[in-house]
Parts: C-alpha cells; structure tokens; sequence
C-alpha cells in the first residue's frame, strides 16, 4: 500500500463502526471490507464498479486524511480556535470549551466557495485584460491606419504637384513653339504682302503710259470729228 496505516471501510465509518478495509473501489474511492464488498457487488448500482485487493491499492496523490489519527473516528467537525478538524471524541475530550465550532463539510464547501471566488475572479481579470489588449490593438490600428492615409494623401499631393509642374512646362514649351511657328509664318506673310505691294506699285507705274496713251487715242478722233462739222458748215 502506499502507506503504512490501516484503511478503514467507508460504510462501515458512516454507521460509526472503524473496520479495516479489504478492497478499494476506485469508482466509489472508498475501501471496503468483506461483507461490504460482498454487497457492494449484489447491487445493481455498484455491482459493475473496478475493485482492487487493497494491498494492491496504491493511490496516485496522498489523499486528505479525514479519519482522526487519535481516535480512529472520521473527522466531521471543525474548531475554528485551534484550525483543525476534529472527530466527535475530539470534541468531548479537547474542544469542549471551544467556542464556533462548525461542520467540516461547511467549511471545506465555504473553502471551494472561495476558491471558485478566486478562479472567477481570475477569469474575470484575465477577459478584461484580454478586452483591454483588444482596445488598445484596435487603437494601434486605427492610428496607424490614419498615419498611412495622411501618408497616401501627402504622395497624392506631391504626385500631383509634380504633374502640374509638367504640365505647366510643356503648356509653356508648346505656347513657344506656337509663337514661334506664328512668328515665321506672319513673317512670311508680312514679306509676301510687301513683296505683292511692290509688284502693284511696279505693275502700276508700267501700266501708267500705256492709260495715257490710250485716254490719247480715245480722245483724238473726238476733236476731228468737230473740226469735219465745223468746216462743213462754213
């Protein structure tokens, strides 16, 4: 066994009777002595449970001991003025004078009450630690995510400032060209109406004879013509 002392028959404790026990039931974690474990088996609840010879019986954690070392009698009480549990010969023999004593049940259930306390309260802690993490990632988030957009917003600016800069150049570089192409070609034009100008000018003179002599000819013929009448009406 996993330990020198004796384990008693847990049903034989609970009518008051300390009996060495003979097998263990690990379905029940009890032991159990030969006339319990005879109707142990014979009952329909327990009659398929694992049982074990208790030599054989080796627990894998120490158990809470919860028999009195003193008396052999299982512990059902507490003394809050001492803190430990105690049986009912305990009681009568050393704790009489003890004042708020408790069931252990009471108090062992009051100590998984806080323990359950603590685990809640552990759990509680741990979500709200987990909805803080989440606020402040999400705040990460949304400030980083407003950096890149003034980021994108400033790229979008100088990509533009660049263009119209281009833009700006190359309206000025084909305005140039523009008024360069029109210089040439109102220079031209301007040559070729001096030079028609001139050839007016010069055509004009040439034809200047030619309109005199011709008023000549017109008017010669007019002036026989009056001298033929006078002369015929002489």
């Amino acid at each position: 066994m996993a330990s020198s002392k004796p384990i008693s028959c847990g049903p034989c404790q609970e009518g008051k009777v300390n009996t060495k026990a003979d097998v263990w039931c690990h379905n029940c974690e009890k032991g159990l002595c030969s006339t319990c474990s005879g109707n142990h088996k014979r009952s329909k609840g327990t009659r398929d449970h694992k049982t074990v010879d208790i030599k054989s019986y080796k627990p894998s954690i120490q158990a809470i001991n919860t028999e009195c070392d003193k008396h052999g009698q299982q512990l059902d009480v507490y003394c809050p003025g001492h803190l430990t549990p105690c049986c009912d010969e305990c009681i009568s023999r050393s704790h009489s004078k003890c004042t708020g004593i408790k069931s252990l049940a009471s108090v062992v259930e009051k100590t998984n009450v806080e323990k359950s306390k603590e685990s809640v309260e552990r759990d509680i802690k741990s979500i709200l630690h987990l909805f803080d993490k989440m606020i402040n990632k999400t705040s990460s988030n949304i400030k980083t995510g407003e950096q890149q957009r003034e980021g994108i917003e400033e790229s979008i600016f100088k990509v533009r400032e660049k263009i119209n800069k281009h833009l700006d150049h190359l309206a000025k570089k084909l305005c140039q060209e523009a008024d360069n192409l029109w210089d040439q070609e109102k220079s031209k034009a301007t040559d070729f109406v001096t030079e028609i100008e001139e050839k007016k000018d010069k055509f004009t003179d040439n034809a200047r004879p030619f309109t005199k002599c011709h008023n000549t000819y017109v008017k010669t013929p007019i002036i026989s013509r009056s001298t033929s009448d006078s002369t015929t009406n002489t």
